[in-house]
C-alpha cells in the first residue's frame, strides 16, 4: 500500500489574522447597550393610517361597518351626483 501524504487546507496566515483583529479595540459610538430600531416609510405610513383609523370615534366606526357590510352584500348604492359635486368642488378649490 501506498502511504498518501494529505496537506492541510487551513491557511497559516488565519491564526495571525485573528490575533490582529482581536487587538484592535472595537469602534464606540457613545450608545453601547442600546438597541436601535429603524422602521421603513411603508411601516411609518400603515402606522399613521392605523392612528387614524383607531381615533375614530364609535359613530364613525359604525358608519364604516354599515357601509362595508352594503357593499359585500350588494346593496350598497352609489350616488353619483354627490361623488361628480365632490369632484367639481376639489378642481375649483385648487
Amino acid at each position: 500500500m501506498d502511504n498518501m501524504k494529505i496537506n492541510p487546507i487551513i491557511n497559516p496566515n488565519i491564526l495571525r489574522n485573528y490575533q490582529a483583529a482581536k487587538a484592535v479595540p472595537a469602534k464606540t459610538t457613545g450608545t453601547e447597550g442600546r438597541d436601535e430600531v429603524i422602521f421603513s416609510e411603508e411601516a411609518l405610513s400603515f402606522s399613521k393610517v392605523m392612528e387614524q383609523v383607531e381615533s375614530r370615534t364609535q359613530e364613525e366606526r359604525i358608519h364604516i361597518s354599515n357601509i362595508t357590510n352594503a357593499v359585500r352584500q350588494g346593496e350598497y348604492k352609489i350616488e353619483s351626483e354627490k361623488i361628480a359635486d365632490k369632484i367639481l368642488e376639489s378642481i375649483l378649490n385648487r
